[in-house]
């Protein structure tokens, strides 16, 4: 479980990186690589095979390579917070995971603006997939299945995390989350209302339709 949480981290690392503001042509090649070598042996790392730990260890560092450089987006934001908010209560989101629930919902949310759909096909593309935003979720909501990483914050660790709880802090994490680092540097910029709207549809697996 831990690999599986930390390969997803470092695959949002690196899918983020790639779509951040502050992309260029150098951060790009680190990131388009570190998403096919994480693709590729994420589940042979979790397997414990010697060719997925390599691959793995190689991915996550080119990863590193590419964001340290660039910054992350709004999957970062948002984990940082709904981690931080359920740490003393018991019920903990590891990062990772929370990472890996979180970033199709938000390849939706971004993909709404036509440069980072557009960013987001050509990392599709690279992995031989249809190149649309839609096919990179498709293939992230894959790779969860897989290494049995739920779709939504309300089936995690089943069911830690309180609903009436979740809904209480919400306003509060939504803006945490909205003032985080790495909010700045994400494609698109969301307010308070939508940051809600977007950790509601985390919590619950429902569409991103705005």
């Amino acid at each position: 479980g831990l690999t599986a949480a930390t390969g997803m981290d470092a695959l949002t690392h690196a899918i983020e990186g790639y779509i951040t503001k502050g992309h260029c042509t150098i951060s790009d090649m680190f990131h388009l690589e570190a998403i096919k070598l994480i693709s590729e042996n994420l589940r042979g790392a979790v397997q414990n095979t010697e060719a997925g730990r390599e691959g793995m260890a190689l991915g996550q560092y080119i990863a590193g390579m590419g964001f340290s450089n660039v910054g992350l987006g709004i999957v970062h934001s948002m984990a940082h917070k709904t981690g931080a908010a359920f740490a003393d209560y018991g019920a903990h989101i590891i990062h990772g995971a929370a990472n890996a629930m979180y970033l199709p919902k938000v390849i939706a949310y971004n993909a709404k603006e036509p440069e980072a759909e557009k960013r987001y096909g050509e990392i599709a593309a690279f992995l031989g997939l249809e190149p649309t935003s839609k096919a990179l979720i498709a293939h992230i909501q894959a790779m969860n299945a897989k290494l049995d990483i739920p779709t939504c914050i309300r089936d995690y660790e089943g069911g830690i995390i309180d609903e009436k709880e979740f809904m209480d802090k919400l306003p509060q994490v939504a803006e945490l989350a909205v003032g985080d680092a790495c909010t700045g540097s994400n494609p698109r910029q969301p307010s308070q209302e939508e940051m809600e709207k977007l950790l509601k549809c985390c919590y619950y697996d429902t569409e991103v339709d705005f």
